[in-house]
């Protein structure tokens, strides 16, 4: 009977010590850790359900970009729709993503649906037909320069219809034959 009782009194200890260690602030963030720790060494570029071409576009960039740059291990991130990108680009979660021109323009403008993110400053890192490989503006311009040159020759880049976002100085830094931003 005793015996029974130190059982029930160790069980209640194991199970006060799992329950406070599954409440603690810490395990509450570890999987935005993890996030956080797979973004350090993947690009992730951004694309969304409701428009299966910004999967297609994503993968086709993926292909070239770790063809060029292995070391960026690229690959696509699909969010269930834009709205969720929008939030991903304005809390720096995510720094491209692929949209359609007109999704781009009112995310950075914070139109419509994307309201509630307000403005999200987004620049044009490569012209895509009517979608477009956009970056947030804080994206380093060494970074999207490499990304720039990984694309140059590609068969997936159409800048036959521009979007209206500017244009990320890293990427104009390369079509304009200037070296690589930030190395000396």
């Amino acid at each position: 009977m005793i015996a029974d009782a130190v059982k029930v009194m160790i069980r209640r200890k194991f199970l006060t010590g799992v329950a406070a260690l599954v409440a603690s602030p810490a395990a509450a963030h570890s999987l935005y850790g993890q996030w956080v720790a797979y973004r350090r060494r993947n690009l992730l570029i951004g694309c969304h359900r409701k428009d299966p071409a910004t999967f297609e576009l994503a993968q086709a960039l993926v292909a070239d970009i770790n063809h060029a740059l292995p070391k960026a291990k690229a690959t696509p991130a699909r969010a269930p729709h834009p709205e969720r990108l929008a939030s991903l680009l304005g809390t720096d979660q995510m720094e491209l993503a692929v949209l359609s021109n007109p999704v781009a323009r009112a995310i950075a403008e914070g139109l419509g649906k994307f309201h509630a993110y307000g403005t999200i400053p987004l620049l044009q890192v490569a012209g895509l037909g009517g979608h477009a490989l956009i970056a947030h503006a804080e994206f380093p311009d060494r970074h999207a320069w490499m990304i720039r040159s990984a694309l140059s020759g590609s068969a997936i880049l159409d800048e036959t219809e521009p979007s209206s976002l500017p244009w990320h100085p890293g990427a104009v830094a390369f079509e304009a034959g200037e070296p690589v931003p930030g190395i000396h």
